[in-house]
């Protein structure tokens, strides 16, 4: 199962939960090498309802690991689409300003009539 069939029905602001609660995980678990409480929770009842029939327990080691590890890469994967969708918007700005600021390039014409540098006379 891919991360965007996961978050499709997600609103945005479940969404910055499932980020907040990411971090504050990731942190608590760097400084205190333990896992946040409400973020665990949620991670889990979150877990329980995408997948029913695989049972996880909040008392396993391994589980706890692999519940949290797959959240933390749903956050991250939230993380980078809204930073594609910000930088798409730039993209599709900074064309737009470029396309204004484009300049017709005046053609030059010889007044004697004179061959011009391409040998061609205009």
């Amino acid at each position: 199962m891919d991360y965007e069939s996961i978050i499709k029905n997600y609103t945005e602001e479940k969404k910055d939960m499932i980020v907040n609660l990411a971090k504050v995980n990731k942190s608590k678990m760097g400084l205190d090498n333990e896992y946040n409480p409400a973020a665990l929770n949620t991670f889990f009842n979150l877990w329980s309802n995408h997948f029913p029939n695989v049972k996880q327990s909040k008392n396993c080691t391994g589980c706890r690991k692999s519940v949290c590890s797959f959240f933390h890469n749903v956050a991250d994967y939230i993380s980078s689409e809204r930073l594609k969708a910000i930088e798409t918007a730039k993209d599709a700005e900074t064309a737009k300003v470029v396309k204004k600021k484009a300049k017709k390039v005046k053609k030059h014409t010889t007044l004697t009539g004179a061959l011009s540098p391409t040998g061609v006379r205009k």
